[in-house]
This record gives C-alpha cells, structure tokens and sequence, in this order.
C-alpha cells in the first residue's frame, strides 16, 4: 500500500496467488505455456472483470467461494490436473480486450514518437547520496548483528573469561620485583587477546564483502566506501564494550592502582579495541578468504609481538631495533605499563634482598653509596655494620627503564602514536579493498599506463 500512495508501480510475478493477496493488485498478466498471454487487463472488484471475461468466452462458472486465481489457472488448463479444450490464446487475440489494449499501445508509441528527444544526464552513480547508504548499511549490519548472538556472545564471552583468567593468574600483584614482572606480564597477556578477536571479526568482514560483490556491486546499489565504512562502524561499539568487560575483569583483580584507572581504560577499553579492529580490517581486506586473512595476520601478529621489549629486551635486540620503533605495540605497552605502575617505589620481598658484608669500619651506607647514586636501589639498615639488605631496584622507573626501556613520560606521546597507527590502518582497509578487490586489470598493467602518460 504505501507504494501506490506514493504513485509508483508494483510489478509481481507468481505462479499461485491467495485470494486475499489477488485483491491488493489493479491490472494481471495471465500467461500460459510457453509464455503466450491468455488476458491482460484490469482485475476488478473480487476480480469480476477478469472472471466475466472467460465466461463470456465460454468457460464454465466460477464458484462463489472458489478462488478466482484458481478458478482462471483451471480455466486454462495451467493446473495440476487441469486440461482446457479452447484455445485461449487465440481467444485473446481476436477478443475486443485486445484489440483496445492494442490501440492504447499504439496510441502511447505515437505520442512518443512525436515528442522530442530526452537528453539523459547521469549526475551519479547511485540512485542516493553516500551519507544515506552508509547509513542505511550501518542500520542493516546493526540489525545482523544483533540477530546473530552466536558472534556477538562469543566475543563477550571471550573478553570475560580472558581478563578473569589473566586477573586470577596475577592476582593482587604487590610492588616487589617480581610483582612488578607480573603486572607487566597481565598487561602483555591482555594485549595478546587481539588476536582471537581479529580472527573473529575478519569472518563478517569478508561474508559481507563477498555478498556485495557477488549481488549487490553489479546491480550497484550502494558505493563499495559506504560498505567499508558500516562495516568498520558498526564493529567499534561491540569490541568497546568487550574491552570494557576485559577491563573490569582485570585491572582491579590484577592489582594496579584506582588512581590511575582512567588512562588505562582509554588505552585499554578505547584505543585498543580501534587499533585492532581496524588492523585485522585492513588485513582482511586484502585476503579473498577468512582462513588466509586469520593466517596473514597471525604471520603480521607474530613480528609486533616479537620486537616490542617484552619477550626479548630492547638492548639485546642489536639490529632489530628499528623493529621494535616500528611494531605498534611497543607504544601500546609503554603507554598502559608506564602509566599503570610508573613512578612507584619497589619493596623488595625477603627473597629479593641481596646480603652483604662491608668491610672493616664501615657501614651498610658508606659501603653501598656509590653504588647506589650510580645504579640504584636501596639499603634496608644503611647504619649496620654486617649484614646489609640491599634491594638493586628503588623506583619502578628504573626497573622499567633498564629491563625494558618503558618510560613514564611516554605516556601521552604513546597515545597520540597509537591514534596515528588507528588512521593508517583505516586508511589502509580502503586502499586495500580497491587495489585487491575493486580495481580491475593488472596493476603492473596501471603503472605502464602512468609511466607512457608521464
């Protein structure tokens, strides 16, 4: 009904129509085997036009409670069982319904023959402007996403059970050199959940893609950048709130300070989940299956992770240093580590303390001060003269700095390097998708052509 308030035509074929779906229609094309039109005209009410049309013709009545589509199907021997003994093709074509159908056709052609030419500008390539198909996609994919609970669980779930997991493996770290290791590892660990949440979104990525450029491209009904924007937008709210679930699963059971928290959730809970996204996007993009992307990006994954200063630390990374400047996760973990347990001092377990003896006439302090002005650290009874507990590591800064070159101060430069690598990834997934799924011929082919042109 609302097209026909809106003036436009409705054009449907079927080969069984309910009686109470025939009333809806104005006008029917009934056709028989073969294609051959048997009538062609209007319905009328409760179609007694039509029906009054094949019993004037010589057909038998039509049933009061009969169904008129049933009723003409029969007619014309296009049932199950049915079999007509007239020829109503022919009866079509000498009938005066066709004759007056045919003058109107001419009487159309004439009118158009003598109007002047219509001179067609194509302003655009779509039938809506780009704003509307992207939000007419996101819409769609909110939607399929909200009907598709199996993957939307499944990454919320994991998010949970993660940071838990995490959270409980270092539970209530406190500030001692291995607590300060162990915070460092939860932060580390959490990171490495990007992996199966990329996998996980690379699979929709790529179905989506897929359908596009099977159906939807060629009919073009909406521009591939409208596509790639939806579905980068409507993945960020649900991996925010999977971070988010991550975070409070974590940050608290692992032990960090509250006084910190806001920086680290908007690493944690905010940039994170952008920075991920948007690389497994991009990663997808150029892959024309959800196996070879999860493959490329776990290759890709396996470099970041390696030379970021945690499994292997930055001075004993000798040449691959400019590795460890590149890999995105080195900013990601000085950033949360930095903040999170920066600026700290170390208390050093009973375990951790190292015993000295200082020579004769001399304390614990005047043996261990220049040591200590030099490389830090700490000495629990500097006025002893035997036995001193000294601890080699003051400030959690000084760990961080000598282990692992994490610094404090990076903080905010971190962040703002992190929001660089989000931009280049997007940016990435569009260049990606044209070079490897939308442009056309070879692109050694394009380079050729620039260099004669040039």
């Amino acid at each position: 009904m609302p097209l026909a308030f809106t003036s436009l035509l409705l054009s449907c074929s079927s080969n069984y129509i309910p009686n109470v779906y025939l009333q809806v229609f104005d006008r029917i094309l009934l056709l028989r085997k073969g294609g051959e039109t048997v009538y062609f005209g209007d319905l009328g009410k409760n179609a007694t036009t039509l029906i009054n049309y094949f019993e004037s013709n010589g057909s038998r009545d039509c049933l009061p409670d009969e169904n008129p589509a049933e009723f003409m199907l029969d007619v014309i021997g296009a049932g199950a069982t049915a079999t007509s003994t007239q020829d109503w093709h022919a009866l079509w074509r000498n009938s005066e319904e066709s004759k007056r159908l045919q003058e109107q056709v001419d009487e159309i052609h004439a009118k158009g023959r003598n109007r002047p030419p219509v001179e067609a500008t194509l302003q655009s390539e779509f039938a809506t402007s780009w704003l509307n198909q992207t939000g007419l996609l996101l819409k769609r994919n909110l939607r399929a996403y909200w009907r598709d609970p199996t993957y939307i669980m499944a990454k919320l779930v994991l998010n949970i059970v993660g940071g838990l997991f995490i959270g409980f493996t270092f539970f209530k770290s406190k500030n001692t050199q291995q607590g300060t290791q162990n915070k460092l590892f939860a932060i580390f660990m959490a990171t490495i959940l990007s992996v199966p949440l990329s996998n996980q979104l690379q699979v929709p990525f790529i179905n989506t893609r897929t359908i596009y450029e099977i159906r939807e491209r060629p009919s073009r009904m909406y521009s591939w950048t409208a596509l790639i924007t939806a579905q980068l937008l409507v993945e960020i709210p649900w991996n925010i709130l999977g971070s988010t679930l991550l975070y409070f699963c974590w940050y608290w059971t692992v032990g960090f300070e509250s006084s910190r928290a806001g920086y680290t959730y908007l690493v944690m809970g905010i940039i994170f989940p952008l920075y991920y996204t948007t690389i497994a996007q991009a990663v997808a993009a150029m892959c024309p299956s959800a196996e070879i992307a999860a493959l490329a990006f776990s290759t890709l994954f396996s470099f970041v992770i390696m030379f970021n200063g945690v499994l292997q630390p930055f001075r004993q990374l000798g040449w691959w240093r400019w590795m460890y400047r590149l890999s995105p996760y080195t900013y990601l973990i000085e950033g949360l580590l930095g903040q999170a347990i920066g600026n700290q001092e170390i208390q050093c377990s009973p375990v951790e303390f190292v015993n000295l003896e200082p020579p004769s006439g001399q304390t614990c302090g005047q043996y261990l001060d220049a040591w200590i002005s030099r490389a830090g650290g700490y000495v629990t009874n500097p006025d002893a003269s035997s036995s001193c507990q000294f601890c080699s590591v003051r400030l959690t800064d000084q760990f961080l700095a000598q282990n692992f070159n994490i610094f404090y101060a990076h903080h905010w430069r971190n962040v703002g390097l992190l929001v660089a690598y989000i931009i280049f990834n997007a940016s990435c997934i569009y260049l990606f998708t044209y070079l490897f799924r939308i442009r056309t011929g070879s692109l050694l082919s394009s380079f050729k052509r620039s260099a004669k042109k040039a």
